[in-house]
């Protein structure tokens, strides 16, 4: 378990999924990262892309920390949303974290800043990392403010920096296509 101030992230487990899958795509925070009418380039996706394209069981057994693992974020003891990091397609030293609430009631308390505030330490203190990434839709201010109150930064440099070169052609325009995100950074120092 890794604490922050308001939160704790808990391990995410293989049982989590259903839930995880519907608070990113079917739940009332939805509308700001994905699907029409905002978002048609963010498609809603479908059970078997979001897990068999994306968050594989790694993510919710721990079996390959290297790479990436989830995390059910827990205010109260009572679940309020989900945060993951990612390190699979990045270059030595740096991770990408994605974040989402389960419900509109959770957001703006906080808990995903903080969430994201104690995931990034125990990443830079327990993996090494010293660069973090986010990449939202530059129209999800929200999530900007957010990550921006956690300590990041607008990156100066092109995602080609970050990602590994056999997944640019995947990752190098981002979720949103190209200029539809924002690629932000917090830098850790040793």
């Amino acid at each position: 378990m890794i604490k922050g101030k308001k939160v704790e992230l808990v391990p995410a487990r293989l049982s989590d999924r259903q839930n995880i899958y519907d608070w990113c795509y079917h739940s009332e925070t939805t509308k700001s990262h994905s699907g029409p009418p905002d978002y048609p380039e963010a498609p809603i996706a479908t059970w078997k892309e979001f897990f068999d394209e994306g968050y594989v069981d790694y993510y919710f057994t721990g079996a390959e920390p290297e790479k990436g693992r989830g995390f059910m974020i827990r205010h109260g003891g009572e679940p309020v949303g989900f945060i993951s990091y990612s390190s699979f397609h990045l270059k030595p030293c740096k991770s990408e974290l994605d974040i989402w609430m389960n419900s509109e009631a959770h957001c703006g308390k906080g808990f995903g800043t903080d969430a994201i505030i104690a995931l990034g330490a125990y990443l830079n203190e327990h993996l090494g990392v010293n660069e973090l990434i986010m990449r939202p839709s530059v129209r999800n201010e929200r999530a900007v403010r957010a990550y921006r109150k956690a300590g990041f930064e607008t990156s100066e440099e092109p995602a080609g920096y970050y990602l590994l070169d056999e997944y640019m052609p995947l990752y190098g325009a981002g979720d949103y296509g190209e200029g539809g995100d924002i690629l932000l950074v917090k830098r850790f120092h040793r």
